[in-house]
């Protein structure tokens, strides 16, 4: 591997997608047909949301040889997000009934078919994904999800997910994600109760500043003040980390 390939995947693993797709560029300047720069080329432009140029390395590289498994699920969802639905759900199947497809992998298929709208195929495969691993407490979250969103009984989606905590306790995005349904059942005081356990202590863990805004006015409206302070505050930490420029992301 060149001295700039190397760098690439440093850039990669370190989340410099940005820097990562420079650096394979480079490469891809001296050797045009190099898999593993247009791999990286691909992967990188999907995580900054460069859809199309993610896309066209991806393809560019599976004409010289078989993507990963891993690779061939992040082209197909990145088919979904281009409009590509068909196409994405065919490869997502035929990656899914392969036989030699893993519980993770499984569940990154499951999210793929659900943003593309087959939400009873995405809960085929997270059931497949229980079936190699049962005690993974993402298993029974998502497969509470999709039983939403495929219409089953309220009970026995908060059932799955109430499950998955109790694998992963500490896990807050489990609990959010209860929290979110028992919200939308009007059961307001059990969703503070399951919240909580875990506020202030996992709130760094909160990313989606939707999520924030949602828990401080439960937190608000349950006159929790103090709690829902500290979301608020969490919430204006990640709205002045967004307005920075974005070489400041990599800092």
């Amino acid at each position: 591997m060149n001295d700039s390939l190397s760098f690439a995947h440093l850039e990669f693993e370190a989340g410099r997608f940005s820097h990562a797709i420079q650096f394979a560029q480079y490469v891809l300047a001296q050797e045009p047909e190099d898999v593993d720069a247009l791999t990286l080329l691909g992967m990188a432009s999907l995580c900054i949301c460069e859809v199309n140029e993610g896309i066209d390395a991806l393809e560019r590289a599976a004409l010289i040889r078989p993507l990963p498994r891993a690779v061939q699920i992040e082209l197909a969802i990145a088919y979904g997000s281009a409009g590509r639905r068909l196409l994405s759900k065919d490869l997502l199947m035929t990656v899914a009934t392969s036989g030699k497809v893993n519980s993770s992998e499984l569940l990154r298929i499951a999210a793929g078919l659900e943003a593309i709208d087959y939400p009873r195929l995405a809960m085929e495969a997270c059931r497949q994904a229980g079936i190699l691993n049962p005690e993974q407490p993402e298993v029974h979250y998502q497969m509470g999800y999709y039983a939403e969103q495929c219409g089953h009984p309220a009970e026995i989606c908060e059932s799955l997910i109430r499950h998955a905590i109790g694998l992963d306790p500490r896990n807050i995005h489990f609990r959010i994600g209860l929290a979110s349904l028992l919200i939308r059942l009007s059961r307001q005081t059990d969703a503070i109760e399951v919240l909580a356990a875990v506020i202030p202590e996992r709130l760094d863990d909160v990313n989606c500043q939707c999520c924030l805004k949602r828990i401080a006015n439960l937190f608000f409206d349950a006159d929790d003040v103090q709690r829902a302070r500290l979301c608020a505050a969490r919430l204006k930490t990640l709205a002045d980390q967004t307005s920075l420029p974005a070489e400041n992301h990599f800092a």
